[in-house]
């Protein structure tokens, strides 16, 4: 089978690109075969996955301005250009599966389904939150792009990484169609099921994408608390983003410069060194599809403190895998952080949560979707 994704940017830095990359790595060692076109590849890229037909537009400023809505015009020059891509792409390659993922790329099935019969899968990994958008130009394109267009695309299936994501697009949009498809991510998890547990006293990790809707300065803002009564506890913050520099001058001017630090973006061996140390992993996001951090920590066996918002409280249940504080309650924040036991929490129960969320059943989770269209396709439904 010809697969085509369609990406903006192909990197390993976010969990929802990275996830679907390892989707496509097993898929293309057994028999099918990925073409991609993206508006931005990461050098590793090139590295680590030699069996994709990359096509690289070249046209998203990745490193300087990571947030699409920075970058208005290089969005329609990306629109275009991709277009484009996948017209010639179409014409010379017997393309079975086009694969759009996430907010904009998903915009581009409105020409494809007007222009060609082959079957398109929309990925949306979560819903923004209009209280994210700071100027009335952002709001008016949420409301426009993803309320009016994305949710409502005319694709053969959308795919969403969890039931509260499937709820939502159901509770807004106008149209019964297209049938949505829940499919998690997934994680190598057995290389954090081998990982082993050397816990340091009062260290709690952060890892995600450095953007709002993380609610970094949630917890920067919590151990300021925090250090009054535990003032060896550490916050250590993994991820880049937008907000580094916002996020900066948070943790100067709470004094917070002995007890947390931004690491930026580290390689997976260091990553997993720092899961195996921290007492817990703290994961405030919200709006969120299904927390690719919260699964690799439960893995390693790690508890979560999380807000009790959906999807989260899914995967951490109090008491069992986690800690849940009420969404914006940055004092009980505080009080959990500081009296937290690392004790009360069995490591095989954390590790089991997760057993069904391996890479290798995830992908053939997206093999039954992609043959079930590709038939539908050859009887002509």
């Amino acid at each position: 089978m010809e697969i085509l994704f369609v990406i903006d940017y192909l990197v390993l830095k976010t969990g929802g690109p990275r996830f679907l990359i390892s989707v496509f790595d097993i898929l293309s060692k057994n028999g099918y075969r990925i073409h991609i076109i993206t508006g931005y590849v990461e050098d590793d890229i090139y590295k680590y996955y030699k069996n994709f037909d990359i096509h690289d537009l070249g046209v998203y400023n990745y490193e300087c301005a990571p947030l699409l809505s920075t970058q208005p015009v290089n969005v329609i020059k990306f629109l275009l250009n991709a277009q484009r891509a996948v017209n010639r792409l179409s014409k010379i390659l017997n393309i079975d599966l086009i694969h759009l993922n996430s907010h904009i790329p998903v915009l581009l099935s409105y020409s494809c389904a007007f222009t060609m019969s082959t079957p398109i899968v929309c990925s949306i990994h979560h819903l923004e939150n209009i209280n994210q958008f700071t100027t009335l130009v952002g709001r008016m394109g949420k409301v426009m792009f993803q309320d009016m267009f994305e949710i409502n695309a005319p694709c053969a299936a959308i795919h969403v990484p969890s039931e509260y994501v499937k709820e939502e697009i159901k509770k807004h949009r106008i149209s019964r169609q297209p049938p949505i498809v829940v499919i998690p991510p997934g994680i190598e998890v057995e290389n954090y099921f081998r990982l082993s547990r050397k816990i340091e006293e009062g260290l709690f990790v952060m890892i995600g994408r450095l953007e709002k809707r993380k609610h970094y300065e949630h917890a920067i803002t919590a151990f300021r608390t925090v250090v009054k009564y535990k003032p060896n506890y550490k916050l250590i913050i993994i991820g880049e983003g937008p907000l580094r520099h916002e996020l900066i001058r948070l943790i100067k001017r709470y004094n917070l410069e002995t007890n947390v630090f931004l690491l930026g973006s580290v390689d997976e061996k260091t990553k997993l060194d720092l899961l195996s140390k921290a007492e817990a992993l703290i994961h405030l996001g919200y709006p969120e599809g299904l927390g690719i951090s919260v699964l690799e920590a439960l893995a390693a066996g790690v508890p979560i403190i999380a807000y009790d918002v959906l999807p989260l409280n899914e995967l951490v249940k109090h008491g069992i895998t986690g800690v849940l504080v009420r969404k914006d309650d940055i004092m009980r924040l505080a009080k959990e952080i500081a009296r937290f036991d690392r004790h009360f929490f069995n490591q095989e129960i954390l590790r089991a949560a997760v057993k069904n969320y391996d890479i290798n059943i995830i992908a053939k989770k997206f093999v039954m979707l992609y043959d079930m269209l590709a038939c539908y396709r050859k009887i002509g439904r």
